[in-house]
């Protein structure tokens, strides 16, 4: 088991039912505490850290839902300690996610919710949560970065009094690298009040084999590195997502199979422990949702999109699931 590499996690990988324009996937939050805790439990298997992305909240709950009445989001960081505490150790630790909310008030729900699942999972078992990341590929320019950089500031202070670091995940850090991007000081503002960021960084266009996508992601994880180094080297730089699909067109328009998926994956585990960075593999169980069956576009988010195809297990016929293999 690699101590650097985990893997993001949501837990919405219920299959497809039904007949396109008119298929559905269950339903956001019906997946139980206790579905969780088995999904939590393959994952264990192989890794001891996931990442998430939210908490659940959404403008169909009225305003006084209960944090964990909502979407299952709101069940991981419960169902990660239920399973440490049975087995007695911290088999599975958590960053837990803080969706970005258009909404004010949810907004404000969405950091409740984190605050309140991280203490009710560190009562159950201490040390499950870890870290809180505020919103995820968000800051795409200064307004955005402002208003995470605000979130970061409102609330580190209290989630240092509960022993949480606090972070950001973007797709944007390159920007830091660069002092004549539109919004580097707007970065550089909110690299200076965060314990980690998180980079996610995938394989470029065409890129032709995993060893080929690991360099690429190694370059630009430094070249990010380097310049967080000279505005804050308190902050740690991980890497949030990271992947590559068993199946379908991807955004990048890699050779996608299960072959390219294992060796991307065991590349990137032999990269980050030799570098000692915190890696995340995008994802840990696929989500059949992010192929959607009732749209063509874009293409790698439609029927035969490989959005929902980056797990390294599936849900199989059987209500388990299987490890990809070839």
């Amino acid at each position: 088991m690699s101590q650097f590499l985990g893997v993001a996690f949501q837990p919405y990988v219920g299959r497809w039912t039904g007949t396109p324009p008119n298929a559905t996937t269950p339903y956001w939050n019906s997946y139980s505490q206790q579905d969780i805790v088995k999904m939590l439990e393959v994952i264990a298997s192989r890794f001891s850290k996931i990442s998430t992305y939210s908490m659940g909240c959404a403008g169909y709950y009225p305003p006084e839902t209960p944090w964990d009445q909502v979407d299952s989001n709101c069940r991981v960081a419960s169902a990660a300690a239920e399973l440490n505490k049975l087995r007695g150790q911290v088999a599975i630790e958590v960053a837990q996610g803080i969706y970005q909310q258009s909404d004010t008030g949810l907004q404000h729900r969405e950091i409740e919710g984190a605050f309140s699942a991280a203490s009710a999972a560190n009562t159950v078992f201490p040390n499950t949560v870890t870290s809180f990341v505020f919103t995820n590929e968000y800051v795409v320019d200064a307004q955005t970065a402002n208003a995470v950089n605000a979130m970061i500031v409102t609330n580190k202070q209290n989630a240092h009094n509960l022993n949480l670091k606090v972070g950001v995940r973007s797709h944007t850090f390159g920007n830091i690298a660069n002092p004549s991007s539109p919004f580097y000081n707007e970065m550089k503002t909110l690299i200076q009040k965060c314990d980690f960021i998180q980079c996610n960084l995938y394989p470029g266009s065409n890129t032709p084999t995993a060893q080929d996508g690991v360099n690429g992601v190694s370059e630009a994880f430094n070249m990010i590195k380097s310049a967080v180094v000279g505005v804050n080297p308190q902050c740690e730089v991980m890497i949030g997502e990271t992947g590559w699909p068993s199946q379908g067109v991807s955004f990048n328009n890699t050779d996608n199979n299960v072959n390219n998926l294992l060796a991307y994956s065991e590349a990137i585990d032999k990269w980050a422990s030799q570098q000692g960075v915190i890696t995340y593999l995008f994802e840990a169980i696929d989500e059949p949702w992010k192929s959607d069956q009732n749209k063509q576009d874009p293409p790698w988010q439609g029927q035969n999109g490989a959005e929902g195809h980056y797990g390294l297990w599936y849900l199989d016929d059987s209500g388990g699931y299987t490890q990809k293999h070839v």
